[in-house]
């Protein structure tokens, strides 16, 4: 859904594929399942079709999501990383570090003494009321892979611009700041 919103669509629909591995346990897969239906309703998308597979037991690290969205892009409309310009503005839609750090302490069974959520959420509700007020927006990002940097670097890459950036306006939580400097990671 996000990927389809940063290039201005509004998404309609996905298709979702599962593969499960042998001997997964059908309260992981129904957690799973509500989550998407949970996202799809707050998104406003319909989950329309899909597929299930089940591999051996060891082949599929408990399980693998794929999902393939459609969505609508309005006539005229042409966002992409490849039309940031000279004198545009950065803006952040929050703070930034908290997906990357929550996935991280996930992944690691890191704690921090703090509970670090991810801020992941559908964005098209978003972007479409911003393009409600202007169609003029050249580029949007996700940044979820990568973080700030990367997804700034490549826009200014893609654009053949510079970003300049101030460091001390990036708002980063308080408890993603300490787990990032614990890990001596930059939350950039």
């Amino acid at each position: 859904m996000n990927d389809l919103a940063m290039v201005g669509a509004r998404p309609l629909y996905i298709s979702c594929a599962f593969v499960l591995e042998e001997g997964l346990p059908m309260a992981t897969l129904e957690q799973v399942v509500q989550s998407m239906r949970r996202a799809a309703a707050e998104a406003g998308v319909q989950i329309v079709t899909g597929d299930t597979k089940v591999v051996e037991r060891g082949g599929a690290d408990q399980l693998f999501v794929n999902t393939t969205g459609l969505g609508v892009v309005a006539s005229g409309l042409d966002i992409s990383g490849s039309n940031a310009r000279p004198g545009d503005v950065v803006l952040l839609s929050g703070y930034i570090g908290d997906h990357g750090i929550a996935v991280l302490s996930q992944r690691e069974g890191l704690e921090f003494g703090t509970q670090i959520t991810s801020d992941i959420a559908p964005l098209n509700n978003l972007v479409q009321a911003m393009l409600g007020v202007s169609k003029e927006i050249h580029v949007l990002r996700d940044p979820t892979r990568g973080g700030l940097a990367t997804t700034l670097n490549e826009i200014a890459r893609q654009s053949q611009v510079g970003v300049r950036i101030y460091e001390e306006a990036i708002p980063v939580r308080d408890e993603v700041q300490a787990a990032c400097e614990l890990l001596g990671y930059d939350p950039l």
